[in-house]
């Protein structure tokens, strides 16, 4: 923290002071809408580990599953870290010139990239390799995790289309829609989850990646629907 601060000094002088009369002020009641949809989001995202783990343990081998779920979400967490700071990027750059068509090409390069890489590793040895070697798992356990991947394929992909449909929200000072995603994201989870507890015989670990899945795949859908005139208003088509 106190490197940090140490280093934002020149932003803080040189850049801040320089475009604060170039805007409307900032008053609490503007705040707290941008904000606390962004501070809601972290929150409901973060629930449905518990949630996950707690339908996991209802379902067929919960043991098995339970001991699993970290090594195969440490996998995914790690091959979708690469889409974690777009956001950011795509906030800072889309008003400099020609930005929106670079960044789409790029949305799709690593989204792309993620999926097959993750995909790569899924189809040959490297998913035993991974699970046994570095993981530690027994030969048994190994075999449901990797069988696990095919179920979470896309999780990392959609973790990048999440960031950049945000990243074209939080531009627009619209972040309510981020947290509506993430809530419908939450509930549709919990209700794959709620039925794999009642009627399912597959294992705990593959419901819940699927779960986790179809829920991602809904949240880009109400992403896109919601960046819908931003995306129309510069002509874009993700």
């Amino acid at each position: 923290a106190l490197y940090v601060r140490y280093q934002v000094r020149p932003v803080l002088t040189e850049h801040l002071k320089k475009e604060a009369g170039l805007r409307s002020p900032v008053t609490l009641s503007s705040f707290a809408r941008f904000y606390i949809p962004l501070a809601l989001t972290p929150f409901l995202t973060l629930l449905g580990q518990p949630v996950g783990a707690a339908a996991l343990s209802r379902m067929a081998q919960p043991l098995e599953s339970l001991a699993v779920w970290p090594m195969v979400f440490g996998l995914l967490f790690l091959v979708r870290s690469v889409g974690f700071a777009y956001q950011e990027v795509v906030v800072a750059m889309l008003d400099e010139p020609k930005a929106r068509r670079r960044l789409k090409q790029f949305t799709v390069f690593l989204t792309s990239g993620a999926t097959l890489f993750l995909l790569l590793v899924s189809a040959t040895p490297l998913a035993g390799w991974w699970f046994e070697t570095v993981s530690g798992l027994r030969p048994s356990l190994s075999q449901i995790a990797s069988y696990g991947l095919i179920f979470g394929l896309l999780i990392p992909g959609l973790g990048v289309l999440h960031n950049w449909y945000q990243g074209l929200l939080v531009h627009a000072r619209r972040t309510r829609p981020i947290t509506e995603s993430v809530a419908i994201f939450l509930l549709t989870c919990s209700a794959i989850l709620w039925l794999g507890v009642q009627h399912a015989q597959l294992t705990g670990l593959h419901i819940g990646l699927m779960a986790f899945t179809v829920g991602a795949v809904f949240q880009a859908i109400w992403l896109r629907l919601q960046t819908r005139q931003e995306r129309v208003g510069s002509r874009l088509n993700v």
